[in-house]
């Protein structure tokens, strides 16, 4: 069975699902099966029309009435206007799928006059190249046969895990946010690298690789990150040298608590856009394909 889906919003992270779902490697399984729209920027859905096999419209009935799963990639405080033009063409039969910070499952369903089956998210920009990490909670009224069809097909993007919904604001601040934290780290490492002569291009590979190879080791091995790098380090020795510099500059202890900034503006989002502040649900009744 094919599962068509459309995405309200055109983003950056609603680029890298789609960019992954198209992947070659995926058999083309989604290829003509995705509609994109956005609220008024015509040039990037122009964009993404031609660098994707995808369809965009603004047709309310179009974009929704035919698709399986809807996914919501806007900014969080966008997410009820950018909802409403589509709302009464929702029916139960359809899966909101949001891939947004802080919007909680309830907001969601609140904000529909009916039992709508919601998923939360929060996958990140390597499902570019189908390595996102995607953490998800369920709402109440989502079923065995849609969560099924959620799993196949963020699987198809990367690896995905299912939370408490209260720590999903947690994931947001790692593996949401993490990956722009790493990008930073790689950066200083190439720069550090060019200022010790090193040609820019080949800097560039050695970084994305040795942190590659850190990073698979760490999930494939049942050995905390604690012990592997205490492994690489000799006393007197390189790594311990550079590791004397993190201590002073208490990295670990900024690491973290940028981590924590994330997870609590989050956390501020979901209360600045609590249920309360929700718009009233539609009256009309839901239409069925």
């Amino acid at each position: 069975m094919t599962t068509t889906i459309s995405l309200i919003g055109a983003g950056s992270m609603a680029e890298a699902l789609i960019a992954g779902w198209t992947n070659p490697a995926n058999r083309g399984r989604y290829h003509h099966q995705i509609k994109v729209s956005n609220r008024s920027n015509d040039q990037r859905l122009n964009y993404m029309s031609h660098t994707y096999p995808v369809e965009t419209t603004r047709d309310p009935e179009r974009l929704i009435q035919q698709s399986d799963i809807i996914i919501l990639a806007c900014k969080p405080k966008d997410w009820q206007e950018a909802l409403e033009p589509y709302q009464d063409y929702f029916t139960p039969e359809h899966t909101l799928i949001s891939v947004m910070a802080g919007i909680s499952t309830a907001d969601f369903e609140a904000f529909f006059p009916f039992s709508l089956p919601v998923i939360r998210t929060i996958p990140n920009t390597s499902a570019v190249v189908n390595e996102s990490m995607t953490p998800f909670a369920a709402g109440q009224h989502l079923t065995e046969e849609k969560l099924q069809a959620f799993r196949e097909l963020f699987l198809d993007v990367g690896e995905i895990e299912q939370v408490d919904e209260q720590q999903m604001d947690a994931m947001t601040a790692l593996t949401g946010t993490g990956p722009a934290y790493i990008y930073y780290l790689m950066e200083s490492m190439e720069k550090a690298a060019v200022d010790e002569g090193v040609d820019p291009e080949l800097a560039r590979k050695l970084v994305s690789q040795t942190l590659l190879g850190a990073g698979i080791r760490v999930k494939s091995e049942d050995i905390p990150p604690k012990i592997l790098y205490e492994q690489i380090m000799s006393p007197g020795g390189t790594t311990e040298a550079g590791f004397r510099v993190l201590e002073q500059k208490q990295v670990q202890p900024s690491i973290m608590a940028c981590i924590s900034a994330a997870c609590t503006r989050s956390r501020e989002l979901g209360s600045i856009l609590s249920p309360s502040d929700t718009a009233p649900p539609s009256k009309t009744k839901p239409k069925h394909n």
